[in-house]
């Protein structure tokens, strides 16, 4: 399905009923990361994920793209399905947008889940993702894929399951190197969270193979959301909605029971 938010065309999903859960992907990604969990979630829940503008079969190739961007399309989706007060779900760079709408619009989130939670980004960080931009922009996704590849799955996957190695390669390379680069900047740019005032209870989820957002960024989260707790995804790192979707659903149904 699609829907126009703020000007541009996004592409989204919605299925099963109950309470709205609202999914929220990471950079790079699409909505289809979450395939497995949105088919466990909606056996409960209404589940809706969407493309953000410049990923996936969303438009936004054009234009700014900002974190503060990404929330008011949230933002918008909710409003324009007329759902009540949600459980918002976000995946690494999800999890800022996330934050960014709990916190400025705490009236729409009823609850929170982050999953591979970014907390903040050291200068050597922020300067990898500009360095990353223009990579990408100067020569591709294929320039940047072999690098990106190896810490995105836990070893197990990577042996097991070859064929989401693929698909996830896949995906990544499918990316526009020009919407890529503008969300490298725009999460090194990322503002300022005051998340001692998110005052929804709080779901901390991380892989325990998880490089990009390690234990640590989420422990920093716990220390900082006045109402969280913190949960570890066994056998996955970066990508756990792919690597362990049942595990990683039965640990948000368990949260919102």
């Amino acid at each position: 399905m699609f829907i126009e938010l703020n000007g541009v065309n996004h592409h989204y999903v919605s299925k099963g009923e109950g309470p709205p859960v609202v999914l929220v992907h990471g950079l790079g990604g699409t909505l289809h990361v979450w395939h497995g969990v949105i088919e466990n979630l909606a056996l409960h829940h209404h589940v809706v994920a969407l493309d953000l503008r410049g990923h996936g079969r969303s438009d936004g190739t054009r234009g700014t793209i900002s974190i503060a961007g990404f929330a008011a399309d949230v933002e918008a989706l909710i409003g324009a399905l007329e759902l009540p007060a949600v459980t918002l779900v976000g995946h690494s760079m999800g999890s800022l947008v996330a934050q960014q709408l709990a916190a400025t619009r705490p009236e729409l989130v009823d609850a929170l889940v982050l999953v591979g939670g970014i907390s903040y980004f050291e200068p050597p960080s922020k300067e990898a993702y500009l360095r990353r931009a223009d990579l990408v922009e100067a020569d591709g996704m294929d320039a940047l894929v072999d690098e990106w590849l190896p810490g995105a799955l836990a070893p197990r996957t990577a042996a097991k399951l070859p064929q989401v190695v693929g698909l996830l390669r896949d995906m990544f390379l499918r990316n526009d190197p020009k919407a890529y680069a503008r969300t490298c900047r725009a999460l090194a740019k990322a503002p300022t969270v005051m998340r001692e005032e998110i005052g929804q209870p709080t779901l901390l989820l991380v892989g325990d193979h998880d490089r990009s957002t390690p234990i640590a960024m989420t422990e920093e989260l716990h220390r900082e959301i006045p109402v969280s707790r913190v949960g570890v995804i066994a056998g996955a790192a970066h990508w756990a909605a792919l690597e362990q979707p049942d595990a990683l659903a039965a640990a948000i149904l368990e949260f919102l029971t």
